[in-house]
């Protein structure tokens, strides 16, 4: 037999012994399934599942069971929680080196979203609604105490990309779980329909190149003025900025190549071996040396000459500092640091970067954003999307694309413009009406 339904109830007959029929309307109803044999031991596995109120229920999750055995979808998720599995996702990553940010990331969207809300249900249990249902819960206006967002100020709501990686968050635990043969289909995999739609009040703003040129005049005389124009004109991140060492620039200074970064980090989201420096083997709280997250990140960047001018002269006020600390200084080889040569906190990078803007009276945009800014400089350039894309480091010509698509509306006016003289100047000229 495959399998049988029997009755859960603690009725016991004259000798003691468990009655198997009991007809009293107490008690619940279970069933149990012969699974074949576990392939490491060779002993027989049987899953019992149990709960339901009529023996007709039994019946039909019996039958449920039975066709998925026979079909071959039939997983033994050993009734995991999608609690305990986030919690042994989280450990895995960070036992297998995972970067320590991307790390982070994910717990912080377990802890605040994904366990309060779903910790409870069962691997098995989970589907496509329960997802859906946090993800509007994310996007739904924030009353009361509102928290903070990633530079610090409070938010009224949260936006789809940041949404989005929720879903990404969960989606990549359970394509784990499906892996391991846990669950048998990703139910956060697709489009969302309680993720808002990208509309264009949500775009990002970006400094227009006479925009940036003020920015970068305003910030000239300011010691990490050099960090701004590698910003502006190679698109470099700015952790990749934070961790840039002379020794990656090419001997002529055309060009640099990425091969370190420091990001921010707190003490309990890394080892004291994760913690320590490569060079001096000290701890630098809230900074951390790693490689670039990716392949695509490893990359040779070339340097304008206006960038380069500003190596220059940053170079050489490095020198006087360097003197003036003597044996005191702290040598870390890093191009952009603190006067006694230790690494900088990219967060204090961000503040200084903030208040700069503030003082200049340009849009507000996030350091990140002129990276964006580079690259629609690039394009407008002329340079290959795919040659765009190797400098900033993008995963495929089509993020760099979707990033351009809302950047530099004037100069693409412009270009249309000369374009459309080539035709219109075979045409005879006409009174405006």
């Amino acid at each position: 037999m495959r399998g049988s339904v029997f009755k859960r109830c603690q009725c016991r007959d004259a000798n003691g012994k468990r009655v198997k029929s009991c007809r009293k309307p107490h008690g619940s109803w279970a069933f149990t399934v012969d699974a074949g044999r576990d392939p490491s031991t060779g002993k027989r596995k049987q899953i019992t599942r149990s709960g339901y109120r009529t023996r007709d229920l039994a019946d039909a999750a019996l039958t449920k069971e039975l066709a998925a055995l026979d079909a071959g979808t039939w997983l033994d998720d050993r009734g995991v929680t999608v609690g305990a599995w986030l919690d042994q996702w989280l450990d895995e990553l960070t036992a297998a080196g995972r970067a320590v940010k991307t790390v982070a990331n994910y717990r912080s969207h377990v802890r605040d979203a994904w366990k309060p809300q779903l910790g409870g249900v069962l691997l098995r249990d989970l589907r496509r609604r329960h997802v859906e249902r946090v993800l509007a819960s994310l996007a739904a206006p924030l009353d009361g105490e509102r928290p903070a967002g990633n530079i610090g100020r409070r938010i009224a709501q949260r936006s789809p990309s940041t949404i989005e990686g929720y879903r990404r968050t969960i989606r990549a635990a359970l394509s784990a779980a499906q892996r391991r043969e846990l669950i048998a289909m990703n139910p956060a995999m697709g489009r969302m329909d309680s993720i808002p739609t990208l509309t264009t009040d949500d775009e990002e703003t970006v400094w227009q190149p006479e925009e940036t040129a003020r920015f970068l005049e305003h910030v000239f005389e300011d010691r990490l003025s050099a960090l701004y124009e590698l910003a502006a004109y190679a698109g470099l991140r700015r952790a990749e900025l934070c961790g840039l060492r002379w020794a990656d620039l090419d001997e002529d200074s055309a060009g640099l190549t990425v091969r370190q970064t420091i990001v921010s980090v707190t003490r309990n989201q890394v080892t004291p071996r994760q913690a320590a420096c490569p060079v001096c083997g000290s701890e630098h709280v809230g900074r951390l040396f790693k490689a670039p997250k990716s392949r695509k990140g490893r990359r040779w960047v070339p340097l304008a000459p206006a960038a380069q001018r500003a190596l220059a002269r940053h170079r050489e006020a490095q020198r006087v500092e360097r003197e003036f600390f003597g044996i005191d200084y702290d040598d870390h080889d890093l191009v952009f640091c603190r006067p006694d040569g230790l690494p900088l906190r990219p967060d204090g990078v961000t503040v200084a970067f903030e208040a700069h803007v503030a003082a200049c009276g340009l849009p507000v945009v996030r350091l990140h954003d002129t990276r964006h800014g580079a690259c629609s400089l690039l394009l407008a350039g002329g340079v290959p999307i795919e040659i765009v894309q190797m400098i900033l480091g993008h995963s495929s010509p089509e993020i760099t694309r979707r990033i351009y698509a809302h950047l530099m509306r004037k100069t693409a006016a412009e270009q249309v413009e000369t374009a459309s003289k080539l035709l219109t100047q075979h045409r005879p000229k006409r009174a405006a009406l």
